[in-house]
């Protein structure tokens, strides 16, 4: 019976039709997206396709923000969209002409449906699937071993919450172009032909145009030329020339046009800052291997506090290594594991410009989800690469069902779980813009938010959210600080407010989003905002402001101003001390700080 049970097992992930089979699982078990509505950027680009953006934009820029125009970067202070501390040296700006098409596709036919936008991602997560099993079919033999991957990747659960948000989806298009430029290499190289010689390259043009992840396909075509070409070295380095010239023209263009990240701590531009994204690099990639890996999200990199991030890498770091330990047998033994490592690894370059994040894994797993079909597989059949080593296979085995029990039952439940796991982040974004003031004198006063989760989140949407539920606006709005860190406020006269933030004024996960590291503010720097200015006091241990004083050019008390802060969750009107009084202020924490500790410990450097 086993044995009969184990045949039907391997004729399942052999057949011809298993990529139809995966490509429909990975549709049906993501369905609950299609109730989890608009969430965190949705709302931003909603704004922005339906012409009610910031002036100077067009619905071609839903992915660029104008804020390298010094008027407009500051009317975009004074509505709160960038922080009073943002650098004069700030710019996003991505060119994904394709993806900002299917935005507009959208909104061309059903611009007030959200849950047919989430059916349209849907269904190009369940292509992205079906592309992948058939790669896999190609490169991997026998057949039901690369079923075996193709029904990993398939029900990645790390997948789900990306595929789950429409704002995202230009992750999905890019990695499934890069995936049919990656099957049409393969079948020129193999079979010839012009067809595939020209659409590889073709491919390789949409998926660029689409998301700047799409550059992770150049590391698995350098492995293809590595691992799977045979014959002289330069006849294998001839055979990249097509998609490297498309390469070349796209980064050609991405820097003609001014695109990319500049100015910001959460963002590396390699090419800009070479050595800080090596660095970078360093830190961020042990964290993305886990949240392939493991249960662990990739994101704990960017969620934990300083003070506890190395010991989490470290920890990374040794996990990774016996993975490693197991895993060398076989790729010392298989060309074509080699192939797959070497374009997983290379993979994780280009998402490391960005902070580590599951959303990101498509194109690591795709060489991950190889390797460890590889990998049971070998051990479920006792394959003759297994070492003799009597505790070796001992430990190999615990962890072949530690893994197999991660990557398939759990993972296949966490599938359904994932959009509502995005819902769960974007939810407290919204209920926070329902509790802001409201009532017809906002719009003539201005809101000083003295605490708040973080900036992006909580404040950089407050125009957005208002501007869509059609409630009024302030006609300013000031952060004076943001993240999860104890606040006291001091009021030094009539006009004036101290501001002590005991975790510095970049605490949280995406403090540091709007300010290089290499662009600090010191003691005494003063900036001039209108009917205000902050001027910095005092650094923390790290080298983050952590005294600010903030001078109104009216009485703190004027009518036209409104104060709020973060409590219990929400929003709550403050109540100011009086002159010479302190007032401190619980942490801010919002849905991504469920990692901080209720009070912070000593202050220490980030990870190596």
């Amino acid at each position: 019976m086993r044995l009969f049970a184990k045949d039907r097992i391997v004729g399942w992930l052999a057949s011809p039709r298993l990529a139809f089979h995966l490509a429909v699982a990975a549709f049906l078990l993501t369905l609950p997206a299609l109730g989890i509505g608009f969430l965190l950027d949705d709302h931003y680009h909603r704004t922005v396709l339906l012409g009610k953006g910031p002036v100077g934009l067009t619905p071609w820029q839903i992915f660029s923000g104008p804020t390298v125009d010094p008027e407009l970067r500051q009317d975009l202070i004074d509505q709160g969209v960038l922080p009073w501390w943002v650098s004069d040296a700030f710019q996003f700006s991505f060119f994904r002409p394709l993806s900002v098409l299917s935005a507009r596709i959208d909104y061309w036919l059903w611009p007030d449906s959200a849950a047919l936008m989430h059916l349209h991602s849907l269904l190009w997560f369940a292509a992205l699937v079906g592309a992948v099993a058939v790669l896999y079919r190609r490169l991997m033999m026998p057949a039901w071993v690369a079923g075996l991957a193709a029904l990993l990747y398939a029900i990645d659960d790390a997948h789900a919450a990306p595929a789950a948000w429409i704002a995202n989806r230009n992750v999905l298009f890019a990695c499934l172009f890069g995936v049919l430029c990656l099957i049409a290499h393969d079948r020129w190289r193999r079979e010839g032909g012009w067809v595939p010689a020209v659409m590889a390259p073709v491919w390789l043009a949409a998926a660029l145009a689409s998301g700047e992840a799409a550059s992770a396909t150049a590391g698995y075509l350098f492995a293809y030329a590595v691992y799977r070409e045979s014959g002289p070295w330069r006849r294998r380095w001839a055979t990249l020339a097509p998609s490297g010239a498309v390469l070349l023209a796209w980064a050609s263009l991405y820097r003609i046009g001014d695109y990319g990240a500049r100015g910001s701590g959460s963002y590396v531009d390699p090419l800009v800052a070479p050595l800080d994204f090596v660095r970078a690099l360093a830190t961020r990639a042990p964290f993305t291997l886990l949240g392939q890996w493991s249960p662990v999200p990739a994101d704990v990199g960017t969620l934990l506090p300083p003070e506890r991030l190395g010991a989490a890498w470290a920890i990374a770091v040794g996990l990774l290594a016996l993975l490693a330990l197991l895993f060398w047998p076989l790729v010392r033994r298989e060309r074509e594991t080699r192939f797959w490592l070497l374009g997983m690894t290379l993979s994780l370059v280009p998402i490391s410009a960005v902070f580590p994040s599951n959303r990101l894994l498509f194109f690591v797993g795709l060489g991950a989800m190889a390797l460890l079909g590889r990998w049971l597989a070998g051990i479920w059949r006792a394959a003759d690469w297994l070492p003799d080593s009597r505790g070796w296979r001992r430990v190999a085995r615990i962890t072949a069902v530690v893994l197999a029990i991660v990557h398939l039952p759990l993972s296949l439940v966490g599938m359904p779980l994932g959009p509502l796991g995005v819902r769960s982040s974007g939810l407290p974004m919204d209920e926070a813009a329902a509790a802001l003031p409201a009532d017809a004198a906002i719009a003539r006063q201005e809101l000083v938010l003295v605490t708040a989760p973080d900036h992006l989140t909580f404040v950089s949407h407050i125009p957005t959210m208002q501007l869509l539920a059609k409630r009024p606006s302030p006609r300013r709005v000031r952060a004076l600080s943001t993240g999860p860190t104890a606040v006291e406020i001091e009021r030094l006269d009539g006009s004036s407010l101290r501001v002590e933030i005991e975790r510095g004024l970049y605490a949280g996960p995406l403090g540091r989003l709007f300010r290089d590291f290499k662009d600090e503010l010191a003691p005494g720097d003063r900036t001039e905002l209108a009917g205000m200015s902050a001027t910095v006091t005092a650094l923390d241990a790290r080298g983050d402001p952590s005294e600010i004083v903030y001078e109104f050019e009216t009485p703190l008390d004027d009518p036209g101003r409104r104060w709020i802060h973060w409590r219990d969750g929400t929003w709550a009107e403050l109540t100011l001390p009086a002159i010479g009084e302190r007032l401190p202020l619980a942490p801010a924490l919002g849905p991504f700080d469920l990692l901080y500790p209720a009070s912070p410990g000593p202050a220490s450097p980030p990870a190596p």
